[in-house]
């Protein structure tokens, strides 16, 4: 039965980190032309986000077999790791190009 429930967690959680990896990578590699370029950093602050918002989803789901000793703790990693990339873009973008008055 343990086969079976790591074959089916694995088909849910390696899509959705994959998902999660390309939101990410999308945050990371857009890149505005300056501080006017508020389409772009409004589409690197949307990413971020979903970004911070699929990390959490699938570190929750990911807890569930984590706990029932279904998967190692490993599984936890990718989610985590994707959260924290999230944050940190979403932080940067916040610091880097502060909002332009009278916009």
């Amino acid at each position: 039965m343990t086969g079976e429930l790591r074959w089916f967690w694995g088909v849910v959680l390696v899509p959705a980190n994959l998902l999660n990896a390309y939101v990410a990578y999308g945050a990371l590699v857009i890149q505005p032309q300056g501080v006017w370029d508020e389409h772009t950093l409004t589409g690197i602050e949307v990413a971020s986000a979903l970004a911070i918002v699929l990390g959490v989803v699938i570190t929750l789901l990911a807890l569930v077999p984590v706990r029932q000793k279904v998967l190692s703790r490993w599984w936890l990693a990718p989610s985590l790791v994707f959260l924290a990339v999230g944050a940190a873009r979403w932080a940067y973008i916040v610091h880097t190009y502060p909002p332009v008055p009278g916009r």
